[in-house]
């Protein structure tokens, strides 16, 4: 079988474009004017299918972006609670605690320091456990979603 023909004779709108259209055949080396049209249409195709895959891309990003934030700003919530929470307890401890008398007060500083170290030791090594399990809790639900 042979190969199938369609012939088209084309209208341009205007003279000055049709000769900028024979200007760019001869410069850029075409057959003929049906060439040069036939490959600024298949170009023209090809944008449009590169331009909706763009388009689906950013639109997926965007949706992974919207999610991060989500997820993000749970973590900024739950950090800001655990802060709070942490403020009221020691507000609290600090009313209920009795002020030493003079006498002892070098004695209880040096005491509270001891205590704070201790504490401090304390949640150094909670932090470190807690960080590792709350990281493996975050990538077992990432990983379940």
């Amino acid at each position: 079988m042979g190969k199938t023909t369609i012939c088209r004779t084309y209208r341009y709108p205007s003279g000055e474009l049709r000769e900028k259209v024979l200007a760019a055949v001869k410069k850029r080396g075409f057959r003929s004017e049906q060439a040069f049209l036939i490959a600024a249409c298949e170009h023209e195709l090809r944008e449009t299918d590169n331009t909706e895959a763009t388009s689906q891309m950013e639109a997926r990003i965007a949706a992974t972006l919207r999610n991060l934030t989500k997820e993000v700003q749970s973590l900024f919530t739950l950090a800001h609670s655990q802060f709070a929470l942490t403020n009221s307890l020691l507000q609290y401890v600090l009313t209920c605690m009795i002020e030493p008398p003079d006498d002892v007060l070098p004695a209880a500083r040096a005491r509270a320091r001891a205590r704070y170290t201790k504490i401090l030791h304390h949640a150094a090594q909670e932090v470190a456990t807690r960080n590792k399990a709350t990281l493996e809790e975050v990538l077992t639900n990432g990983n379940q979603q």
